[in-house]
């Protein structure tokens, strides 16, 4: 029993560290792909855990390699704005100057119950008072209202 303690909580710090160095927000504002991430480190951190029989660096290698690449990727997304277009996306308008752009909903699998859902979080219950609303690399909607609403 003593070892699975000692264990858990080398992965816990383990864990922790990798989330600070990889300096991410709340899940909500994640990238699909640092929540790949963020599942993977996950997975692996419990595996020593549950089996105390597997070896500690089973988990720990491959967590180091996870954060490893996580920073790599962050700081070629910073010196090539092409590449982070490519792994993270860009920002999609679904209604732009006040028009819906049907397209854009069918591209991302949007449909208007969710947009509409979307905008009441942003508490717009009336597509009509919209001037632009974009859906963010995240997921998140962001939304500008018509000048007066």
């Amino acid at each position: 029993m003593t070892i699975i303690l000692i264990r858990s909580v080398i992965i816990y710090l383990l864990v922790v560290l990798s989330v600070r160095i990889m300096g991410k927000r709340q899940i909500g504002e994640l990238n699909p792909h640092e929540f790949v991430i963020t599942i993977l480190i996950s997975s692996v951190a419990t595996i020593p855990i549950e089996e105390s029989s597997i070896p500690l660096s089973y988990s720990i290698v491959p967590i180091l390699i996870f954060v490893s690449l996580e920073v790599i990727e962050s700081a070629l997304c910073v010196k090539f704005p092409a590449f982070d277009k490519l792994i993270d996306g860009q920002p999609i308008f679904v209604i732009k100057n006040g028009k819906l752009r049907r397209q854009e909903l069918k591209r991302l699998r949007f449909s208007l119950d969710d947009l509409n859902d979307a905008l009441r979080q942003k508490d717009v219950f009336d597509i009509n008072e919209v001037e632009n609303a974009i859906v963010e690399t995240n997921g998140s909607l962001s939304v500008q209202k018509k000048k007066g609403k």
